[in-house]
């Protein structure tokens, strides 16, 4: 199984009018990498791209989809996650099973440095903005804050119930953190205080939301909660859920500022 961009359809502006102008792109496909399914997706401000796959399996690639190179990790536990380093380009993080490597694109032969952090799987890695702090995200519910520099954990924050999916650092907010799991909760995090500030319960909001006409019949997966993303101001988040809906979450300033 190959590397495969589906289609997108993109936005640009008339040069008199100003009107939006959407163009297809046709599909590429990258072929040669994977023999497996692929699990995640990373890309370099430069443009490499590296992709994760079952059993261990690392994949790197050119912006025009050659095979820069491969490697298996140890344990080939499935490679759930991965990050390049905004400040160099071709390092890389990577978490599998319980552990995170730290690569070198340009050799992958071996890790450069490997942490064993979680008690169980990881399902999601985050960087702050400084590069100092990486979080992990388990099946345990946990999340562990690595303190890159001094090379161990300096937080564990354990407030689902059920897996965490996705954690997310805030831009311009190095000490704060959103996390969703499947317990259809998102959470905003302090780390000074080393818990949430403020929680919402995507099934609540949900049943709030639904309280009017339905169709007869109508069936609504539960609002498990598996990724969230961050706006680049900081205050403003977006969380997908297996009911199909994409929640959008704006706390007030007060626990924006905490």
């Amino acid at each position: 199984m190959g590397l495969e961009a589906a289609g997108e359809v993109i936005t640009r502006r008339r040069p008199r009018t100003g009107r939006p102008v959407l163009q297809p792109i046709m599909a590429v496909k990258w072929t040669g990498g994977h023999s497996s399914s692929i699990l995640c997706l990373n890309a370099s401000k430069d443009g490499l791209v590296a992709s994760g796959a079952e059993g261990g399996d690392l994949v790197a690639w050119g912006e025009d989809g050659t095979l820069l190179g491969r490697m298996q990790l140890e344990g080939a536990d499935d490679v759930t996650s991965i990050l390049f380093s905004p400040s160099c380009p071709t390092k890389l993080y990577a978490s599998h099973g319980e552990t995170i490597s730290v690569l070198d694109i340009r050799s992958l032969k071996e890790s450069v440095d490997r942490f064993h952090v979680n008690d169980e799987e990881i399902n999601c890695l985050s960087l702050n903005e400084t590069e100092s702090l990486l979080a992990s995200a388990d099946d345990s519910g946990a999340i562990k804050i690595l303190d890159l520099e001094k090379k161990k954990v300096t937080r564990s924050l354990k407030r689902h119930s059920n897996i965490c999916s996705s954690v997310a650092f805030r831009p311009q907010r190095p000490q704060s953190l959103v996390s969703c799991g499947l317990d259809m909760q998102v959470m905003l995090w302090s780390l000074q205080k080393a818990r949430p500030v403020w929680i919402t319960n995507l099934q609540e909001d949900e049943t709030e939301e639904m309280e009017g006409p339905q169709s007869p019949g109508q069936l609504l997966n539960p609002a498990l909660a598996h990724s969230v993303s961050v706006a680049s101001c900081g205050n403003i988040f977006s969380c997908g859920a297996e009911d199909g809906l994409l929640s959008d979450g704006v706390p007030s300033a007060a626990y924006w500022r905490e």
